[in-house]
């Protein structure tokens, strides 16, 4: 797991891996792994970012 992070720095650093194919596919594929953890699924119309977010503040991952 990674370090926990500040809810600014993680949303930046999601946004920024959606600039590219691959880093969207990353954020897809995180998506995907948390939803196979577990995760409540993400309602239609979502951003796939704020629901990582959430999640990863479930988690404690995310420091406020």
């Amino acid at each position: 797991m990674r370090p926990t992070s500040t809810l600014q720095e993680r949303e930046r650093e999601l946004q920024s891996l959606l600039a590219t194919a691959e880093g969207r596919e990353q954020v897809q594929e995180l998506a995907c792994r948390y939803a196979t953890m577990g995760s409540k699924l993400r309602p239609p119309g979502k951003s796939v970012v704020t629901h990582i977010l959430v999640y990863e503040r479930e988690l404690g991952l995310i420091d406020n």
